[in-house]
């Protein structure tokens, strides 16, 4: 496995998050009061969309590329795929498709996070697998608090792309974290996957 796809970990979240503020910069009708993120696929922009299914891609890729790299189990790059791959669909099936976007929006914000917090499992590094259980459980609080704002159990004044926004950075952070740690030692990791 080439390193260089490593780099889809780190160019995924980073710009799929540049598409997103481009695109909410570019609503005047968006309001972090009101709206999802998924609003900001339903006017014609088309920036949301894209990069979703952008993110949905690098995603997979990244994926399939730490599963090359470290001797881990298929069950947590898996799950990470399903969601990947989910959040893709997210970008096909916008906020117009009712409940097939919601259900497909649901499984990325929920899969992506597991995926996480079982690879986090397997003995990589003491502070990686320790801010990949932190980036994982924090990541299903704030979209299960999301859910419960938008359904108002908690009465705050905040729409769902509040919340969605935080998951997408902190999932983003842990993609980039991992990202660049597997890239900064690769020839060890490659060595030592070899060796076994």
């Amino acid at each position: 496995m080439n390193r260089y796809f490593l780099i889809s970990g780190i160019i995924g979240p980073v710009i799929t998050l540049l598409l997103i503020f481009t695109n909410i910069s570019l609503s005047g009708y968006f309001s972090w009061h009101i709206n999802s993120l998924s609003s900001l696929g339903i006017h014609g922009y088309y920036l949301f969309d894209s990069a979703i299914m952008f993110d949905g891609t690098m995603n997979t890729v990244f994926a399939v590329s730490l599963y090359k790299i470290y001797p881990i189990k298929f069950l947590s790059i898996g799950i990470m795929i399903t969601g990947s791959v989910c959040l893709f669909f997210v970008g096909i099936f916008n906020k117009n498709y009712g409940i097939i976007h919601l259900i497909f929006a649901l499984l990325y914000f929920i899969m992506l996070p597991l995926g996480i917090i079982i690879f986090s499992l397997f003995k990589i590094n003491r502070y990686i697998n320790i801010y990949g259980y932190i980036t994982g459980i924090l990541s299903l609080v704030i979209i299960i608090s999301g859910i419960l704002i938008n359904f108002h159990y908690i009465n705050i004044k905040i729409g769902l792309s509040v919340t969605e926004t935080l998951e997408a950075i902190l999932l983003g952070s842990w993609s980039v974290t991992i990202s660049g740690y597997t890239i900064k030692d690769y020839s060890h990791l490659i060595y030592n996957l070899n060796a076994a």
